[in-house]
């Protein structure tokens, strides 16, 4: 009887008195170790789950997956990340999803991990036990006997755990359940990666369509349906944090009458963010503090200084220079705060990253509580080692700008706000190289008016005309040209009056490639013409040779081809003198002038002496272009089979380098060829094939001109809806990528349409729309090309007296550009127009001007039909 009473009663604890040992019934009960028995609780402790729960369906995904795999040992999951990413939240969704799983209930303890006064795992055993039905008077009292009766009275059933808040392993090791059939979900600020058994998922911010779903539920859709752009700004601002946008969407519930506009204008301010970030008893600023406040000294100084870091990324170096400290000391400690979810390792080794409200949390902490002296030599030292490493030119640097440009840029307007002068003026110049490699255009104008600022500032004139050079490159490559032009002349001026002639040469060449961009074609001329002798003078061949080039190319542009021969010419002769790496450039140019002349011999040998050069280069983006230029070439000859061929070539080698643009452009040329020749089918199946090809939606001038050119071929065809279809899509993308250029040409040709179709006057309000962005965009060529359309419309409109007024401006472009013959046909269209108005002075006028283009042509079309052999 006493061998069968030991079976059925399991002694749990010789810690205990006898009288008070608790022990497990195999039917279920807990008793003690007297005749009285007590019915075992079923604990569902869990909070209440939120309606408006958003996302973590993989999360929930892997907790189902490892509770089917579970079968000799506990469940454990670790759900770890930054305090207010809703680890608690998913906790409790996933606890109440599985609760059917375990019949003997679910307990819950907030653990308080992440202050400085985390709970102790002994008080969380004593409630454990009276929650499972265990008095007070028979709970044990030494620590090692509350967990051996913990476990043991739970050791067959199937219970789920739920810790809260974690601290550390040693918190959390005793509360975990043993038994296979039951699971333990923690949540912690740190991975707990010491702890036997748990798979840790690491919870991160939501994704914007998470943040607009959560929004939608709590607001209402009504709210938010037009607002999608707030929406995503608002998502933003609050780094997509839950608990940011549930303290936002709490504030808006509040004032139902605030559109959300308004609370994204109080969120933009940096300064007064955290402050905003509040509602009833939460406040972001609060939730941050609970985990500084359990840091250590030397945690709480490392992470104050990544507050003073300039970007969301940042290096273990930058933080090194800001503290003045060992490497290998900051990123033990940077690793102790990643530990805890302060801040996050990046992909990179040796970097980390930091949610945006964090770094705003930790610079509000830098800033109370260390010295303005310490922040400014620390944020000083920071910019200094910028500096240093661009100019030191290492073999590493352009890998080294691409990672810390962010925090560079921020440096070079830091710079400028402390009037550390110097420092951000050599500084934005030394980035302009890699804004140029790396079309980073908005930053080098954001960089270069910084220091502009502050180059006036502390007197620097070479400093003034460098970035003023620098703003003219990047407005020129942003088509900016009226801007590019204002800033590349003041540059100049001022590098003329401190007598640097190399620069001025330098800056002669934009000066030309601007105005070139323009249709300018005088002032090309002259600035190109200066730099070439400025180049030659102070003995620069390089220099030279890109100015003799790029006049050769003008030249060639406006149909004076023997002039242009000339001075491609002049420069084969230095690339050849000098062994230069430009002669397949300098080929490529005599080889189109030649086709453009009309001697398609000898641009056949031109191009295949710039394919060799390119060749020997390795230059495969150029053997590509001059094999579909020489391919074009022999079409116009009739021979096109040796054409054929010869695309082919060049659409094989973009297909092996995977140049979409290369592709597509090959595969244009060849589409606009068949619908020249009226092979609609061959040319819709090309343009189709573009359309399709992988990777083109990040080529958007191609995407735009193959719609363009597609919507072309249906308006010659007369099919004006599927015309008008294709410009509305390349409209679209136009705008949305900024694209001015070719947003003019699709405007221009929608408004062509819309004229053949009746539509005159939404035709002129299209063609006004490009007008008024030519205008700004600064282009001779292109505002010509949209006066031509609106007087077009006007005529329609039969407003004759305003259609003239559009041509005379239209005639002055003309002139600009040295387009005679084009000047010659708009003054011949004035003369009809004011002889029909009965204005014969007029008339007289545009026609004497008329005849004096023909002259002018006649005079330039004479000089170029000189043999041409002689080149």
């Amino acid at each position: 009887m006493q061998q069968e009473e030991e079976r059925t009663n399991l002694r749990i604890s010789d810690h205990a008195n006898v009288d008070k040992a608790v022990v497990i019934e195999h039917a279920g009960h807990v008793s003690l170790s007297g005749p009285e028995l007590k019915q075992r609780r079923r604990p569902l402790q869990i909070p209440r789950d939120i309606p408006e729960f958003t996302g973590r369906e993989e999360i929930f995904g892997r907790i189902s997956e490892s509770l089917a795999t579970h079968l000799e040992t506990p469940a454990i999951w670790v759900l770890s990340g930054m305090a207010g990413v809703g680890k608690t939240s998913i906790a409790i969704r996933a606890a109440n999803r599985h609760s059917d799983s375990f019949p003997d209930g679910i307990l819950y303890a907030k653990l308080a991990g992440a202050g400085s006064n985390p709970t102790d795992p002994n008080e969380v055993l004593i409630r454990f036990l009276k929650d499972l039905g265990v008095t007070l008077g028979e709970i044990p009292g030494d620590y090692e006997s509350l967990v051996t009766a913990y476990r043991t009275l739970i050791a067959t059933k199937a219970i789920l755990v739920v810790l809260d808040d974690a601290a550390d392993t040693a918190q959390v090791n005793d509360l975990i359940p043993t038994s296979p059939r039951s699971a333990a979900l923690i949540t912690s600020r740190r991975p707990l990666a010491t702890l036997p058994g748990a798979q840790s998922i690491s919870v991160d911010v939501w994704t914007l369509d998470e943040c607009t779903q959560f929004l939608k539920v709590l607001l209402g859709a009504n709210r938010i349906e037009d607002s999608t752009d707030e929406v995503h700004e608002l998502s933003e601002i609050c780094g997509r944090l839950p608990l940011a946008l549930r303290i936002t969407g709490a504030q808006l519930l509040r004032r139902p009458l605030w559109p959300l506009a308004r609370m994204v204008n109080r969120l933009r301010d940096e300064q007064r963010r955290l402050e905003v970030l509040r509602a009833d008893d939460i406040a972001i600023r609060s939730v941050f503090a609970t985990a500084y406040e359990s840091l250590t000294d030397v945690q709480s100084r490392i992470f104050r200084t990544v507050g003073l870091t300039l970007g969301f990324s940042f290096s273990v170096e930058s933080v090194a220079k800001l503290t003045d400290a060992d490497e290998y000391f900051v990123e033990d400690a940077l690793e102790d705060l990643a530990d805890r979810h302060l801040i996050t390792p990046d992909d990179i080794p040796g970097r980390f990253k930091i949610h945006d409200l964090m770094r705003l949390f930790a610079k509000e902490r830098a800033v109370d509580q260390d010295s303005p002296a310490v922040v400014s030599e620390s944020v000083h030292r920071l910019l200094q080692w910028h500096l240093e490493v661009l100019e030191g030119m290492s073999p590493s640097i352009r890998k080294w700008v691409r990672l810390e440009r962010p925090s560079v840029v921020a440096g070079v307007l830091l710079a400028n706000e402390h009037h550390w002068d110097d420092l951000c003026w050599r500084t934005a110049n030394s980035l302009a190289t890699y804004h140029s490699v790396e079309g980073d255009y908005g930053d080098w104008i954001l960089c270069n008016e910084a220091g502009l600022v502050a180059a006036r500032r502390c007197g620097a004139r070479e400093g003034e005309a460098l970035m003023l050079g620098g703003l003219g490159q990047a407005s020129r490559r942003l088509n900016r040209f009226n801007d590019a032009r204002s800033y590349l002349e003041d540059s100049l001026k001022v590098f003329r009056e401190m007598k640097d002639l190399e620069r001025c040469a330098d800056v002669l060449w934009e000066i030309g490639k601007t105005a070139s961009s323009q249709w300018d074609v005088g002032r090309a001329m002259s600035a190109y013409s200066e730099s070439v002798e400025i180049y030659a003078a102070i003995g620069y061949p390089p220099g030279q040779a890109r100015a003799l080039h790029a006049l050769g190319h003008l030249y060639s542009g406006i149909g004076r081809h023997d002039e242009a021969l000339k001075y491609f010419k002049g420069e084969l002769e230095l690339a050849t003198k000098a062994g230069a790496n430009f002669l397949s450039t300098t080929y490529q140019g005599m080889a189109a002038c030649l086709a453009a002349g009309g001697m398609l011999e000898e641009s056949i040998e031109a191009y295949e002496k710039s394919i060799s050069e390119a060749r020997a280069a390795n230059d495969q983006k150029a053997i590509q272009i001059r094999l579909a230029r020489k391919a074009g070439v022999l079409q116009s000859m009739g021979k096109a089979d040796e054409a054929s061929a010869t695309y082919e070539d060049a659409l094989k080698l973009a297909r092996e380098q995977d140049d979409t643009s290369g592709i597509a452009w090959i595969l244009h040329t060849l589409a606009d060829r068949h619908e020249k020749a009226k092979e609609h089918e061959k040319a819709d199946s090309l343009y189709a094939e573009i359309l399709n090809t992988d990777g083109i939606d990040e080529v958007p001038e191609g995407l735009i001109n193959t719609l363009h050119c597609w919507a072309d071929s249906y308006m010659r065809r007369e099919n004006f809806d599927r015309a008008i279809e294709l410009l509305d899509e390349a409209q679209n993308i136009a705008r949305q990528h900024d694209k001015a250029p070719e947003l003019i040409q699709v405007l221009l040709c929608r408004s062509a349409a819309l004229q053949k179709n009746g539509d005159i006057d939404e035709a002129l309000s299209l063609s006004r729309e490009a007008a008024a962005i030519a205008t700004s965009y600064g282009s001779a060529k292109h505002l010509a090309k949209c006066l031509r359309r609106v007087g077009r419309s006007l005529k329609g409109l039969t407003r004759i007296e305003d259609a003239a007024e559009i041509y005379a401006e239209k005639m002055r472009l003309e002139i600009l550009m040295q387009q005679h013959e084009k000047a010659h046909e708009t003054a011949s269209e004035l003369s009809s127009i004011w002889a029909e108005l009965g204005d014969t002075d007029k008339a007289e006028f545009y026609s004497a001007r008329a005849s004096e283009f023909t002259r002018e042509a006649e005079r330039v079309t004479s000089e170029n039909h000189k043999p041409l052999e002689s080149h």
